[in-house]
């Protein structure tokens, strides 16, 4: 009987001791859009910086959740964020790079040429879409194919490309 219980109680820890190793438990943020659709955006100019990208993108809805540095320097990007969360049940990945056009590398000119020739970047033999806007890279994935998530990241992009407009003088 002891035997039985010892292995029954050994069984539940090694249990939990995998479960515990599955991952950190925290869940991602969820991006909620407003109801009506209607998202109001200030009119007050963001600086040139990626920070200030990031900061226009928020307030369009376009991610949800805390940035986490990106690795850059092998696209030759002088700096990069990554936003992961949920959105309509789905996990939805945002990356932003900052390139410095005047002064690219060999990795940071290969790269803007690929994205604006083809419209992706390789990244580990794998061909990712990407969307240019001036020194900035987006890259956004959702594998979902429902059509709320297909027209999010289509909104997604092009709040991104309207970022010129925003910049501040």
């Amino acid at each position: 009987m002891c035997k039985k219980i010892f292995g029954l109680l050994f069984s539940v820890a090694v249990l939990l001791g995998l479960t515990a190793c599955g991952g950190t438990g925290q869940s991602l943020p969820k991006l909620e859009l407003p109801e009506d659709g209607q998202i109001q955006m200030s009119k007050i100019g963001r600086p040139d910086t990626l920070e200030g990208l990031c900061e226009y993108m928020a307030e369009g809805l376009a991610f949800a959740g805390d940035p986490v540095e990106m690795s850059y320097k092998e696209i030759g990007a002088i700096a990069g964020v990554r936003y992961r969360f949920t959105y309509n049940g789905s996990t939805v990945q945002v990356e932003f790079y900052e390139f410095d056009p005047d002064n690219l590398d060999e990795k940071g000119k290969a790269c803007l040429d690929s994205v604006q020739e083809k419209g992706v970047i390789t990244v580990l033999d794998n061909e990712v879409p990407a969307v240019l806007n001036g020194k900035y890279l987006m890259i956004y994935t959702d594998t979902s194919k429902k059509e709320e998530n297909t027209a999010q990241k289509e909104r997604v992009e092009q709040l991104f490309l309207d970022f010129a407009g925003f910049k501040a003088n």
